[in-house]
C-alpha cells in the first residue's frame, strides 16, 4: 500500500509531564489521513518519561526548553515548524483520523478564514468514552461570539493558517493559562474564523488538566477578557458581549474557586487557602463577599 502524501499541516505538541499520555497524542498524528509534514514535541522541562517517549519516534523532531509554560512551548514549536498550516496539540488528547484533513479542507474552501475549529468529545482518563455536551457555535460575528463564550474547547481543535500567526502574533505567554482564547479572540476582533461543524478531537479529562486549577483559571480568564475591554468601548453589542463574558467566567472558575477555598481551611491547606482568597478578592470580589456574608449569617454552614 502506497503511503498518503504529506499534507501542509505542521503538529506542534507542547508536554509538561504528560508522558503517560503523549504517546496516544503521537500515533494519533501518525495515523492521520493527511499525514502532517512535521511533528514536533516540545518537552517544557519535564521530569517524567516524556523525553523517552518522544523519541521512540522517528517521525518526531523532539524539543527540550527549561518549563516556561504552554504558550511559550507552542511558540518554539511553531518557529520550529514549516506547515503552512499548523495545529498544536495538547498532550493529553488525541485527534480522530481526519482531523487533519477536515481542516485542510475547510481552509481551501474558505479562503477568508484565519483558522477553522471543529469538535470535539469527551474521553476519561484511561480514554473511554464519556457524555459530550451539545457544542453549538454561534452564527454571525465570531468576535462577539467570543467574547461572550469561550466555545472553542481546546488548542488542538484549531487549524491556524501560518501566514495569519505571522502577522497578528503566536500565543501570549503573559496569558498563560487563557493563551490559546487570546489568541483566538485576538484573531477573530481582526479577520474571519470558521467552523467545520465535524467530531475532530478527543478531549481528555482526568485531575492533572490545566482547568482544573480554579486559581489559575479565574486570573487568566479574568485578565484576558478585561483586555479587550478597550476593543469594545463604544460599541453596544461588543461591549454587551464583553459584560457577560466577563460575568460568565467570573461565576464559573469563582464559584469553582470558593468550593476550593472552603475545602483547603478544611483540610488545613492554609497556604492554598489564602491564596485563593487572594485571587478571589481581584477577579470575583462579590462572589467573595457573598460568601463571607452567608458565613457570618450562618456560620455552622461553612
Amino acid at each position: 500500500m502506497t503511503a498518503a502524501p504529506h499534507g501542509p499541516v505542521s503538529v506542534v505538541i507542547p508536554c509538561y509531564n504528560q508522558g503517560r499520555f503523549l504517546g496516544e497524542a503521537i500515533d494519533s498524528v501518525l495515523r492521520q489521513t493527511c499525514p502532517p509534514i512535521d511533528l514536533i514535541v516540545v518537552d517544557d522541562g519535564s521530569t517524567d518519561d516524556t523525553a523517552d517517549v518522544a523519541q521512540r519516534y522517528a517521525e518526531v523532531k523532539y524539543l527540550r526548553q527549561p518549563n516556561d509554560g504552554a504558550p511559550s512551548a507552542r511558540n518554539r514549536g511553531l518557529r520550529s515548524s514549516q506547515g503552512e498550516f499548523v495545529l498544536f496539540l495538547d498532550a493529553d488528547d488525541r485527534l480522530l483520523p481526519e482531523a487533519l484533513a477536515l481542516g485542510v479542507r475547510a481552509l481551501r474552501d474558505h479562503a477568508d478564514w484565519a483558522f477553522v475549529t471543529g469538535h470535539v468529545r469527551l474521553v476519561s482518563a484511561d480514554g473511554a468514552p464519556e457524555s459530550t455536551p451539545p457544542q453549538a457555535h454561534a452564527a454571525g460575528d465570531q468576535f462577539l461570539a467570543l467574547l461572550r463564550s469561550n466555545y472553542i474547547w481546546t488548542p488542538g481543535a484549531v487549524l491556524y493558517r501560518r501566514s495569519v500567526l505571522d502577522t497578528l502574533g503566536a500565543f501570549d505567554p503573559a496569558a498563560r493559562a487563557s493563551a490559546d482564547y487570546e489568541l483566538n479572540v485576538r484573531i477573530a476582533r481582526l479577520q474571519a474564523i470558521g467552523c467545520h461543524h465535524q467530531v475532530m478531537l478527543e478531549y481528555r479529562r482526568h485531575g492533572d488538566n490545566m482547568s482544573a486549577d480554579a486559581a489559575e483559571m479565574l486570573r487568566s480568564a479574568v485578565s484576558v477578557r478585561l483586555r479587550q475591554r478597550r476593543f469594545v468601548v463604544g460599541s453596544g453589542a461588543a461591549h454587551q458581549a464583553w459584560k457577560e463574558g466577563i460575568e460568565i467566567v467570573r461565576a464559573d472558575f469563582g464559584e469553582r474557586l470558593i468550593d476550593q477555598v472552603k475545602r483547603d481551611l478544611r483540610t488545613g491547606r492554609t497556604a492554598r487557602a489564602a491564596k485563593g482568597i487572594l485571587y478571589l478578592s481581584r477577579y470575583y470580589p462579590g462572589g467573595l463577599m457573598r460568601t463571607l456574608a452567608a458565613n457570618v449569617r450562618s456560620p455552622a454552614s461553612a
